[in-house]
């Protein structure tokens, strides 16, 4: 089973099921990643698993803001621009580059 890192915020999010939808780039390990496979997600405090349920790709934040609801991002955040400025202070330009995955968890 791979582990994926998150930060604690999200963590709580998405163990309390508020948070869906987890925005990730496109590197080689993630664009591995295939539906159905389980995943733990650890943090400083713990850990879950999860399971992919679907993958969708687009080529920039707006992009997938356009079509993907901001409040399965980042329940917690005001705006769709809120949770587009959180995602450009997490991921640069340079990094955006490389594609935008998001991936739609199920607790286990």
């Amino acid at each position: 089973m791979r582990t994926m890192r998150i930060k604690k915020r999200f963590y709580d999010l998405i163990r309390s099921g508020k948070k869906t939808l987890e925005v990730r780039i496109g590197y080689d390990s993630i664009n591995r990643i295939q539906i159905g496979e389980r995943i733990e997600l650890v943090t400083h405090t713990g850990s879950c698993v999860v399971r992919i349920g679907d993958i969708r790709r687009y080529h920039t934040m707006e992009a997938m803001l356009t079509v993907e609801p901001w409040g399965s991002i980042a329940p917690d955040s005001g705006s769709g621009e809120d949770v587009l400025r959180l995602l450009k202070q997490i991921y640069p330009p340079n990094k955006e580059k490389l594609g935008v995955v998001v991936f739609e968890f199920i607790r286990e």
